[in-house]
This record gives structure tokens, sequence and C-alpha cells, in this order.
């Protein structure tokens, strides 16, 4: 919480009565303003992963991450910029954009249409690439909800997959299905096309969840923290709110002397708290546990049982631990 309003601040007596009433005032100082994106994302700007969480951006050494999908809106996305695409320009906003591609998002600052079917930004050859190709100029992506694989009770992240990438997306889910595999039950690896100029993804398999992590994550499916990073709630238009008018005033009752107030004891300050630490993707992995040492064994007794029945328990168990070895390996 920041500093910008006092957190220890005390209201009048006259006022008490007026503190945590609903203000009409309040919600038109913030109607019709993005109160910003809650939830991390994943941004893929100059082929580098890069977790966005507020105005903190962290740079990842990995160029390819392993995810669980946890989440996927089911339409497609859109967005419409009113500029060309430049690479040194800052990040911005789209100028029209829709989270289920049927209307222009509540939020967005200048719609281009009622409907995205019948926008002119929405058809082919709208826009001419520098290479000549004929594209749309509102652009369709696919929003994923997305955890790590090495942290699925970590944070949930926002994965967009780009026009140029969703043909790739389709064919890994293909494969999937001809196997029978369900997506919520794998890693999927995410990675970069080297083969291509500009950022774009590649989507495959990394391998199956144990038991626990698929525990973890099938109570993420259809929960609504993963439908709002999906763009799957339900958004309103902003209503505008209208002042009321003040009441007449009314005459003032006769003041009654009220007793001197009692100065209270200032409150103990509160112990400071170590930082939580860091989730996800960008965590340091956890420090290996020393091995336990063994424990000292006893003076040997005199075997009651023939040499050749003890050799064989002792090989028997020495198979066992290479069993386990093997095991954990493969």
């Amino acid at each position: 919480m920041s500093n910008i309003v006092p957190v220890n601040i005390q209201v009048p007596a006259h006022l008490a009565s007026r503190v945590g009433v609903p203000s009409i005032l309040g919600a038109a100082l913030t109607g019709g303003l993005s109160s910003g994106q809650s939830f991390p994302r994943i941004s893929i700007k100059a082929s580098r992963f890069r977790i966005k969480e507020g105005d903190t951006e962290t740079v990842l050494d990995s160029t390819t991450l392993d995810v669980v999908i946890v989440g996927a809106n089911p339409r497609l996305s859109k967005t419409w910029y009113a500029k060309s695409w430049d690479k040194d320009a800052e990040p911005a906003a789209p100028d029209c954009y829709s989270l289920d591609g049927v209307s222009p998002d509540p939020e967005a600052e200048d719609a281009q249409n009622d409907l995205c079917a019948s926008c002119p930004h929405n058809s082919w050859g709208s826009k001419v690439t520098p290479t000549g190709q004929q594209v749309k100029a509102c652009s369709d992506n696919k929003r994923l909800a997305v955890v790590s694989a090495d942290d699925p009770s970590g944070p949930v992240y926002l994965l967009s997959v780009t026009p140029a990438a969703l043909k790739g997306l389709n064919q890994y889910q293909k494969e999937l299905s001809v196997r029978g595999i369900p997506p919520e039950i794998v890693k999927t690896r995410v990675s970069f096309d080297t083969d291509a100029s500009f950022p774009k993804l590649k989507f495959t398999f990394g391998g199956f969840l144990d038991a626990d992590m698929q525990e973890v994550v099938d109570g993420l499916f259809g929960s609504e923290q993963v439908k709002e990073i999906t763009g799957e709630t339900l958004r309103t238009p902003v209503a505008v709110p209208q002042i009321a008018r003040a009441a007449a005033p009314v005459a003032p009752k006769p003041a009654v002397k009220a007793a001197p107030p009692v100065e209270e004891p200032a409150p103990a300050p509160a112990p400071t708290q170590a930082a939580a630490p860091k989730r996800g993707f960008g965590a340091s992995k956890p420090a290996a546990a020393p091995a336990a040492k063994p424990a000292a064994k006893p003076a040997a007794k005199p075997a009651a049982a023939p040499a050749s029945d003890a050799a064989s328990s002792l090989a028997d168990e020495i198979a066992a631990l290479v069993g386990e070895v093997n095991a954990d390996d493969a």
C-alpha cells in the first residue's frame, strides 16, 4: 500500500458517518479510466521472455519455458493500432481492442465499429506489410493463462499468442488430440522459432504432470482468476454516475458540549516482515538439502544364519537400491 493517503488518518467526528459509504463522486472520478492489469504477463519482445508485473520487467535468461496451460479464451482477441509499428517506440495500449472478437472492449479508447465482424480493419487486405503481404489491420491473438511447470501453485500469467504463432499452436493441439492426450495433463514447452526474423513462438510436448502437480492445476481450470486473465469475464460499459443534488440545509440543533477527548497511547509499530520469496518464472531454485550422515552401525553379532543366506540378503538390498535409482532417472 502506498503512502499517498496516510494509513492512520483520524476522521473528524462530523464526517465519520460518511466513511465506508459508496461515493457517487468517487465513481465519477474513476469512470472510464482503466485500472490496469492486475496480473503478470509474459512478453516476447526482441525474442526474449520477459515477465512484466506492473511497472517491473524481468528479462529471463532462458529462451525456453516449461508451462502448464490452465486456461484459454475460446475466441480470438483483436488489437488495432492507429499508428504503424515501430520497434523503437515505447509500448502503448492499442487504440481499439476486443477480448472476445465480437465487439470492442468497453475500455477501448477509440472503438472503430460496433461489431468486429463488420469492421473494415478486420478484413484481409486492410493492411499491407513492408514485404507486400496483405493482412488484416486488426490482428488476431489467442489469450492463454499459464503457470510455471516448476511452480504450478505460483503466479498465473497471461501469454498472448500472436498471429504468426497461431498455426503452430493449432498444430500442437492437433498432435495431442490425435494421441488422445488433453493439454491440461501435460507440460508445454514454449520456445522461439529461430527461423523467423521476428518473435514467433513454438509449442512442443514437455512431459506429463505428476500427481501433485495435476491436483494443483485442476483447481485452476475455470476459476475466476483464470477467466479474468483469458478475458472471459463479463465486461460491461462504464456507467456515468449522476451527482445527487445536496439536500436543503436543516436548522442546526443546539450544540451539546462534548466531553474532552481522551488521548490514547500511540499504537506500537508493527513488526517488520521479511519480503516474500519470488514465485514462478525467474525465481531462484531451492538449494539441495545436505545429505544425511549414515547412522553408526552397532557391533555386528554373530550371524545365526548360514553365510550363503547373509550374502543373498545383502545382494537383495543392493538390487533394491539400484532399482530405486533407475526409477528416478527414468
